[in-house]
């Protein structure tokens, strides 16, 4: 399975501490929100709203390197009621793997 990683971060702050500290802040301060409004909003079966807090999930999941995890989340946004399931399992996991990397850092 792939691990998130700060990369993308360390790059587009080109290794400036104080701009990188920002990124995390962001990361930190966001991913929580955007997690329970996920959840909150598939439990309300309202997928125009879910699929707004994926798209938000998904640019963070590309922002910590998850390549793969990125393309799930894509195609999970884009899915039908007839195959969305799967992708909803993999998605969560994606979301507890980047919720724990997250508050490590």
């Amino acid at each position: 399975m792939e691990k998130p990683n700060i990369d993308y971060i360390n790059k587009l702050s080109r290794n400036e501490e104080a701009v990188k500290e920002k990124f995390i802040a962001i990361l930190k301060f966001e991913i929580p929100i955007e997690i329970d409004t996920y959840f909150v909003s598939l439990q309300n079966n309202k997928w125009n709203d879910t699929k707004e807090s994926i798209h938000k999930l998904k640019n963070k999941i590309g922002i910590l390197g998850l390549e793969n995890s990125y393309h799930l989340a894509d195609e999970y946004e884009k899915s039908n009621q007839n195959n969305r399931k799967k992708l909803q399992i993999a998605f969560e996991e994606t979301l507890i793997l980047i919720q724990q990397f997250v508050s490590c850092l």
